[in-house]
């Protein structure tokens, strides 16, 4: 009988050894293929990512190339293209009910915000994920306890948020397929889900998201001398264009400058 404990006892550890080896070595394709396959529920767009790197031991992640795609009824590229993500995990609390997240930092993302009478392609993402976020909340009665009584399996608290040099792509019609870029301000949010402890998955990325949105909003709004720069120079350039397209075009940067305002 003592035999047949140590057995499984000594195993234990080899057990543990190759679970973790294999963790180790499919974490990133894991992780890349369930960013691929999750990711559109939340904005209703493509989703692709290039490479993963995360390390079990230091919780230090990378995520390089990842491209949010746009709504249906947009034209450009993409909506969004971030070429480095870096993310610091407390390792020990991906095994625990609330995520410490040490830092998430984006540096020099590529925003396209491209307007239609509809309002923005950014706009449209956000409501996607305010959509999501919604419908996820309705299924929890408080903090950490979904609808049916049972506590959540994640809730998450980051420290550091921190997006930097960032461009924004301005895209409409008017620029007759042109972009005009300006930069983006930093935005930097710290303690997020401190206020009840801890918050939900859905509801730290609609924060997010939110500060995200509206600094894109501020940069666009405040653009107004960029637009006509932009237009002027697709006049000047398009030599195609008549005497009477180039009064339209110059009419409607007023006009223009209200389609940017738009959510």
């Amino acid at each position: 009988m003592r035999n047949i404990i140590k057995i499984p006892l000594i195993a234990i550890p080899s057990i543990i050894l190759i679970v973790f080896v294999f963790f180790s070595v499919f974490i990133n394709t894991i992780v890349k293929k369930s960013v691929a396959s999750f990711g559109p529920k939340i904005t209703q767009t493509p989703i692709s990512l290039q490479k993963v790197k995360i390390s079990l031991l230091s919780g230090h992640s990378e995520i390089h190339g990842l491209v949010i795609g746009n709504p249906e009824g947009f034209y450009t590229d993409s909506a969004l293209k971030f070429d480095t993500v870096v993310i610091d995990i407390r390792p020990l609390s991906i095994f625990s009910d609330k995520v410490i997240i040490r830092n998430i930092l984006i540096d020099s993302p590529e925003i396209t915000y491209e307007t239609s009478v509809e309002g923005s392609n950014i706009g449209k993402i956000k409501k996607n994920v305010e959509s999501y976020s919604s419908s996820s909340r309705s299924q929890t009665t408080a903090p950490g306890e979904s609808s049916n009584g049972h506590k959540e399996t994640k809730q998450v608290h980051i420290d550091t948020f921190v997006l930097q040099n960032g461009k924004i792509r301005l895209s409409t019609k008017l620029l007759q397929g042109k972009t005009l870029d300006i930069p983006l301000t930093k935005v930097q949010l710290r303690d997020i889900g401190k206020e009840s402890g801890s918050a939900s998955f859905p509801v730290v990325i609609e924060k997010l998201a939110d500060a995200i949105y509206k600094a894109i909003l501020e940069a666009v709004t405040g653009s107004g001398k960029t637009i006509e720069k932009g237009v002027d120079a697709v006049t000047d350039s398009a030599k195609e264009i008549d005497e009477t397209a180039k009064e339209g075009l110059s009419k409607a940067i007023e006009g223009m400058k209200k389609l940017f305002d738009k959510k």
